[in-house]
């Protein structure tokens, strides 16, 4: 009787487990999926909780909800998709736990100021989310391979941080 119980335990807890991570997963994907189409920018800050957390780490930005909303942006009239890739990504890899997401991938061309980004060589991402009981992302953290053009600017930026003139 004892191991009937506590086989009973086990698969209980392997089975919500299970259900946890196909919840994260569907999280992940639908996150995925909107940034895919970069269209529905309303529906899209919804999936982030109150208390989110954004890392960029190759910007060094650590920013709260409201500072993300603001530096992602997605209304900027400076950045267009590119008529030939209506999706604005390809996600190649996402790998799930019970509460957080890590998806792989590449951005696709598109055009900033005028200008065509299609580097495919430096355009590559890894994001790591996590999501709190309700599903809302509480953590993302961004390790994108910008193109080597958006990278000046940062270096200028750290290279006067560092020496402390800014």
């Amino acid at each position: 009787m004892k191991h009937c119980l506590l086989f009973f335990v086990l698969l209980t807890a392997c089975t919500g487990s299970e259900e946890r991570a196909d919840f994260a997963r569907e999280r992940a994907m639908n996150f995925f999926d909107l940034y895919k189409a970069r269209a529905d920018w309303e529906g899209f800050q919804d999936l982030y909780a109150d208390d989110l957390v954004f890392q960029d780490v190759i910007f060094r930005y650590t920013y709260n909800k409201e500072e993300f909303i603001n530096f992602y942006n997605w209304p900027d009239p400076q950045l267009e998709k590119h008529p030939d890739y209506p999706e604005v990504l390809v996600l190649e890899e996402l790998t799930t736990t019970d509460s957080t997401a890590m998806g792989r991938g590449y951005f696709t061309p598109f055009y900033y100021g005028g200008k065509l980004y299609d580097d495919a060589e430096h355009m590559r991402f890894v994001i790591s989310l996590r999501f709190n009981k309700e599903g809302r992302i509480t953590r993302h953290t961004d390790f994108i391979e910008y193109p080597p053009e958006f990278l000046v600017g940062l270096a200028e930026r750290l290279l006067e941080d560092s020496t402390g003139t800014n």
